[in-house]
């Protein structure tokens, strides 16, 4: 059976990917921050950056503010720029702009979601 997951999860898989960063598939709960806060989900999670679940169109090169909570981590608010959209899908992010300890706390969530996640056979 095809679910939501699965589905975004192929879409976004792309052969050519240049990502620096080990990431986490998903799907994860978050926020975009605004004038009001909007529940989003969100996939293939790094310390780089990640996509965005959205039926709304995305401009590329627009600053959002991301709100996640992480294992271990707690809640971990990022500034990101937008990259591509993929439409009927969402958007691709690249976090700019990280302090230092944020991107420490980024880590460590990454590391325990990492634990957690099913090993492919």
């Amino acid at each position: 059976m095809l679910t939501e997951t699965t589905a975004l999860n192929a879409a976004l898989d792309l052969t050519g990917d240049r990502r620096e960063s080990e990431r986490v598939p998903g799907p994860f709960d978050a926020w975009r921050v605004g004038s009001l806060e909007t529940p989003v989900r969100i996939y293939n999670l790094s310390a780089g950056g990640c996509f965005v679940h959205a039926m709304h169109e995305q401009e590329r090169g627009v600053i959002v503010r991301l709100k996640l909570d992480l294992p271990g981590a707690g809640r971990v608010e990022l500034k990101a720029e937008t990259l591509y959209r993929r439409p009927g899908f969402g958007f691709a992010v690249r976090f700019i702009d990280v302090p230092a300890d944020t991107a420490g706390r980024l880590e460590r969530g990454l590391v325990a979601l990492q634990r957690k996640a099913p090993r492919a056979s």
